[in-house]
């Protein structure tokens, strides 16, 4: 099954079309490889997702693919297992004063 059908039925993202956004922008990657819209998706594979603002990402295990049709969240979460939702580091590197002073 498409990854972008899988992100929008296990209710990962609201719509197919930001499944697909997401995944044009280089938000998604599959098994460590950043994600087409139209990349194959199977039970085992390890997905992960950044967050909107960009600063978290999230990886999930697809344990079942969604049945065609509609899904409720609570059974959408069945089918899959939040491995670790991690901060994203900064492109710019640490901030080397937490106080954020320059020296």
């Amino acid at each position: 099954m498409r990854i972008d059908l899988v992100l929008s039925r296990l209710c990962l993202v609201k719509t197919r079309s930001q499944a697909g956004r997401a995944c044009e922008e280089g938000a998604v990657r599959l098994n460590e490889r950043p994600a087409k819209a139209s990349a194959e998706v199977r039970p085992g594979a390890r997905v992960v997702l950044l967050e909107p603002s960009g600063r978290f990402e999230r990886e999930f295990e697809i344990l079942a693919l969604p049945p065609e049709g509609s899904l409720s969240r609570a059974a959408a979460r069945d089918l899959y297992r939040l491995v670790e939702r991690r901060a994203v580091q900064d492109p710019w590197g640490p901030d080397p004063d937490p106080r954020g002073v320059a020296p």
